[in-house]
This record gives structure tokens, C-alpha cells and sequence, in this order.
């Protein structure tokens, strides 16, 4: 069966490193521990610069990598799934208004320590022909393929096109607040937050719908009909996934490994739902 997929060449998916041990995986995930960062992500419209670079003057020349896949096979993952802490969802509203206190600025965290900011880190990874300003890491133009939707969407730096291609969270953080990050320290809510295992470049649009959904919620490319969605022992029908579900295979591909990284508690819907997913992907 024809499995649909986003662009490989920025996305390889795992069924190429099926070999892979899941604990090589972990090892990958936590090496170089939790650091602090100085570069701050800035909105300002300075004017287009002439030079075109990617890494900016004394800073690493190791240009950021690629996402990369988790090595699990289905076995593997349905494993971790199932060896995953139990979690509640509880919103009790301390996270409203509180973002910054709680996860830092907003990409201020330089996770890789290449002296640029995380959403230019993760902009330069994900496009294509970027044209970046070497002294600020700024990416004023590139090119996406959107991997939720495959759209081609030409990104522009500015006041009213930036927001076409969004930073995401694959777990969004007032979830990850709301299932156990509560009672994290700062230093791993602010790792997570910037963590270029947990974010991909996306379509703005695609971004807003998922807004801080986990996968009980939302997949790409599929909305699950629920009503509550955060309470306790609720049952999830997932009769309706789609025929192919390629996609969705891939999207929980890349939630596993960061909620094991995180060592993140599951709902009940959110284990139903992704062990669901996983019992359709290929080995």
C-alpha cells in the first residue's frame, strides 16, 4: 500500500534505520545535558541584508542537523507507548499568562550553543534557498515543504508574511505543563521548549488548528470527533483514521521519542490513540 509521507530529504522517515537500538536513541536524545542560552529571537524588520550565510562569525560551523528519524520499528514504539507513566490532564490555570515564567523567552534558549536562536536554528534546518543574515542568523527567505500538508509555501521575513511558516511544538508545552511539566525545574521546561527534537517549521495554519492539542486530539491530516477531551477514562473511537495512514505513522514516529527523552506521562486517550496509530504502521 502506498504510504503518503513528508519530504523525505527533510524528514527521513524511520522505516530506513529500523535497525537502530532504542537506547542508542535515548543516549542521542539526552547527549549534552540541559545548557543555558544568550540569543534572543528578535521581530524587528531590519533591512534585507546583502550577504547570504548560515552560520553567523564565531559561532560553531556545524550547520544545524536534520530531524532526525527515531530508529523504532512499530514493535519497538507500541513498546515505549505502553511503558510510559500514566498521566492526568489537569489545567488548573496556572500556565495561562505565563508562558515566558514558566518555558523562558520565547527562543532565547540556544539549545545547540551555535550562537543563533532556536526558531532561526530550526527556519535553517527545515527551508530550502534560505537567504540568512550571517551576523544575526536571521532567515529572510526560504522555501518550506509543509510536512503536515506537503504544501510548497515561499516563507518572507516580515511583519505581515512571517507567521505563513511557524515554529511547532510536537508537544505543546501548556500539555506538557498540564500532564506533569508542572512540577519540572525551569531549566527542563525551558529545554524542552527549544529542544530541536521537539519543533519543526510547519504552516501557520496548520499550526494554529493543532494550537496546544495533544494526539488525542489532533493528527496531521486528521481530527478525532471528541468531546471532552482531557477527561479521565473517556473512550476514543478511532474507527475513522484514514485508509493510508503514512502520516500519521510518521507524526507519532516523531512524538515518542521525545515524550520517552522527557520521560512525559500518557493520558489514557493519548495511549489510545497513539497506540492505535502505531498498530497500522509498518513494521
Amino acid at each position: 500500500m502506498s504510504r503518503r509521507r513528508p519530504n523525505p530529504s527533510l524528514f527521513p522517515h524511520r522505516r530506513g534505520t529500523r535497525g537502530q537500538s532504542p537506547r542508542l536513541l535515548l543516549t542521542l536524545l539526552v547527549i549534552g545535558g540541559i545548557v543555558a542560552g544568550v540569543s534572543y529571537f528578535s521581530t524587528d524588520l531590519a533591512d534585507r541584508p546583502t550577504t547570504q550565510a548560515t552560520v553567523p562569525p564565531g559561532a560553531s560551523s556545524t550547520a544545524p542537523m536534520p530531524v532526525p528519524p527515531s530508529g523504532l520499528t512499530s514493535a519497538e514504539a507500541l513498546a515505549l507507548v505502553a511503558a510510559l507513566p500514566d498521566a492526568v490532564y489537569t489545567d488548573n490555570g496556572s500556565y495561562a499568562g505565563n508562558r515566558e515564567e514558566l518555558f523562558g523567552d520565547a527562543w532565547a534558549f540556544d539549545f545547540d550553543q551555535n550562537g543563533c536562536d532556536t526558531r532561526n536554528d530550526i527556519l535553517t534546518r527545515d527551508l530550502t534557498g534560505t537567504d540568512i543574515d550571517p551576523a544575526t542568523c536571521r532567515v529572510y527567505t526560504g522555501i518550506l515543504t509543509d510536512p503536515y500538508t506537503g504544501e510548497t509555501i515561499d516563507f518572507v521575513r516580515g511583519q505581515d508574511t512571517s507567521a505563513d511558516v511557524q515554529i511547532d511544538h510536537l508537544l505543546p508545552l501548556k500539555a506538557v505543563y498540564a500532564t506533569g511539566g508542572e512540577a519540572w525545574p525551569a531549566e527542563k521546561r525551558e529545554a524542552l521548549a527549544n529542544d530541536p527534537v521537539n519543533l519543526l517549521a510547519v504552516k501557520g495554519t496548520e499550526n494554529s488548528s493543532k494550537s496546544d492539542s495533544l494526539p488525542s486530539e489532533w493528527l496531521p491530516g486528521f481530527y478525532p470527533d471528541v468531546s471532552d477531551r482531557h477527561d479521565l477514562g473517556q473512550r476514543v473511537v478511532w474507527d475513522d483514521l484514514p485508509e493510508d495512514t503514512g502520516l500519521q505513522c510518521w507524526y507519532i514516529d516523531k512524538l515518542v521519542p521525545v515524550f520517552v527523552a522527557y520521560d512525559l506521562g500518557l493520558t489514557p486517550e493519548d495511549r489510545a490513540a497513539m497506540t492505535a496509530v502505531l498498530s497500522t504502521c509498518d513494521a
